[in-house]
């Protein structure tokens, strides 16, 4: 019997990897990421070379896989980031960064020796920088005194020269004579810096630079402190010490109001203070950001006053109206913005007196010289003097005794007598003396 044998084959059609590209898109850091090629070749800015670093570039490089098939088909990877591109990138400006700093450094401790050979505006000198930067910052030596507005040109490390630029203390004021030969000024250089509203170029001194110090008045004498006290406050007195001016809380018009420059601790002692100073800003005593009053106007201390203790209100102590009755007012400063005043050195207190404020000095004046008159034209009743009885007449005589509507005087060789004894006194025909219950009685002369 014959056998026959039967086999199956299953054939499998497997489709490969049959190649792999890589393309890359450079394009601005600003641009949105770039969306997956649509086709084969990727075409546009795409390309299969592999873009190197530019120094100074701040492109991104984006890179896409593209995968072919052996049954011809073929497809893209997601769009991705070059992370080699951005570390290259992030190291240049690095070093950029690094270069700068370096540069920064040692522009900012390096000397100028200045090269002028007599007294100049003109001021020279040679650094080792290669060039000017906003915000950079020298020591330069002043070999000669200065004379008219100051410049300074410097020639740089390659050999080239700044220009004269103009050399400043304070604001827009230009350097002149103001350092003598000497000095090692310390310089910062400044691009379209704005000052009040104009924007300037050139060398600034530091601002601590100030040639006149007549707008203010240090208190030659040390203080002590009370409580503790914060610089930049106006600062009050009494028999323990010195503490803040506030509200509700007295002082001693005896002791002077002062400026604090220098913060000082509860009971220590300091010498940092000013009887009178230039923009002392009153929102700081006050704690108050918005305070503000007219320009040009007396700022007053209110409060009320007793013997020389004063008190200021519990509200709006500080004002420019002063038009309260009852009320005393400090004269504290002038105000030379909306909150700076300049702290006057002397400080007379007001009052209002039939709606007008007047100084308490010329009201105490008025009333002294109000009871001289009063005292001299008091209505003389009797006068007795050595030649007898006289009435109304308003005479006086070195010896006598003058009753008057608001007094009764006795007189003995000119001097008022403030007491006297029981004896008699002589006027003429009469005689005068003290009785037990302090009256005056009068006799003819005996004999």
């Amino acid at each position: 019997m014959a056998v026959k044998a039967s086999n199956f084959i299953t054939l499998t059609a497997v489709v490969d990897v049959s190649a792999c590209f890589r393309y890359y898109l450079l394009q601005s850091s600003t641009l949105a990421k770039p969306a997956r090629p649509t086709a084969k070749p990727p075409g546009g800015s795409w390309t299969d070379a592999e873009p190197s670093y530019t120094a100074g570039s701040t492109n991104s490089l984006y890179f896409v896989d593209l995968t072919v098939f052996s049954d011809g088909t073929w497809a893209y990877s997601a769009v991705s980031l070059s992370s080699s591109y951005e570390a290259a990138k992030e190291a240049y400006n690095r070093a950029v960064a690094a270069q700068a700093t370096a540069q920064q450094a040692l522009s900012n401790t390096e000397v100028i020796v200045g090269t002028q050979t007599a007294a100049t505006g003109a001021w020279t000198g040679v650094a080792s920088f290669s060039s000017l930067q906003d915000g950079q910052q020298i020591v330069y030596w002043l070999p000669y005194a200065g004379s008219g507005n100051a410049s300074l040109n410097l020639t740089l490390a390659d050999g080239s020269t700044t220009g004269a630029k103009p050399c400043y203390y304070s604001g827009a004021s230009r350097i002149t004579t103001h350092y003598a030969a000497g000095n090692a000024i310390h310089l910062t250089y400044r691009v379209n810096a704005n000052v009040n509203g104009t924007n300037y170029t050139g060398w600034w001194a530091d601002a601590n630079y100030n040639s006149n110090t007549y707008d203010r008045i240090v208190l030659n004498s040390s203080i002590k402190a009370k409580a503790a006290i914060t610089a930049g406050r106006l600062i009050v007195g009494d028999s323990s010490g010195f503490f803040h001016l506030g509200a509700s809380t007295s002082f001693d018009v005896n002791k002077p109001i002062l400026y604090c420059g220098t913060s000082l601790a509860a009971s220590a002692s300091g010498t940092n203070n000013y009887l009178s100073y230039p923009n002392v800003n009153l929102r700081t005593t006050l704690g108050d950001s918005s305070w503000a009053k007219t320009r040009g106007e007396t700022c007053y201390l209110a409060g009320t006053l007793s013997g020389t203790s004063f008190t200021p209100l519990a509200s709006d102590y500080l004002t420019c109206t002063a038009a309260t009755s009852g009320v005393a007012y400090i004269s504290l400063g002038l105000m030379v913005s909306t909150y700076q005043i300049y702290l006057y050195p002397e400080h007379p207190i007001y009052m209002i007196q039939n709606g007008t404020l007047m100084a308490i000095s010329q009201l105490a004046y008025e009333a002294a010289t109000t009871a001289d008159e009063t005292q001299q034209t008091m209505l003389r009743i009797v006068r007795i003097a050595e030649d007898g009885l006289h009435v109304g007449d308003n005479q006086n005589t070195n010896n006598e005794v003058r009753i008057d509507s608001e007094a009764v005087n006795v007189i003995t060789g000119g001097q008022m007598e403030s007491k006297f004894t029981g004896s008699y006194i002589q006027f003429g025909a009469y005689q005068l003396r003290r009785t037990a219950d302090n009256g005056l009685a009068f006799k003819v002369k005996e004999g």
